[in-house]
């Protein structure tokens, strides 16, 4: 698992998604960030998932995180957040 961090989390997404980490109960509880759909129609996507083989680990901020290789080109430098006035994450890409 690799260190390096090509995503990013607020402080507000890390209060919110450390203590749903913790709390999954998948062996292995990683938190997907990807991309559907391609870089200009496309939507983010944020979830768990467990890792396949075209999956790259990282560890960002005590959270286990999963990007498909072939998506990381799109999702690089992106910034999650978790509004809690809309009650959900948003993935920003500047």
């Amino acid at each position: 698992m690799s260190n390096k961090s090509p995503v990013h989390f607020t402080d507000s997404a890390l209060l919110t998604l450390l203590p749903l980490v913790r709390a999954n109960k998948m062996p292995e509880p990683f938190v997907r960030v990807g991309m559907r759909g391609g870089a200009c129609g496309g939507t983010f996507v944020l979830g768990f998932d467990s890792k396949t083989e075209h999956d790259e680990a990282y560890l960002i901020d005590e959270i286990p995180v999963l990007i498909d290789k072939r998506e990381l080109l799109f999702v690089l430098g992106t910034v999650i957040s978790f509004e809690p006035q809309a009650n959900g994450f948003y993935l920003h890409k500047p």
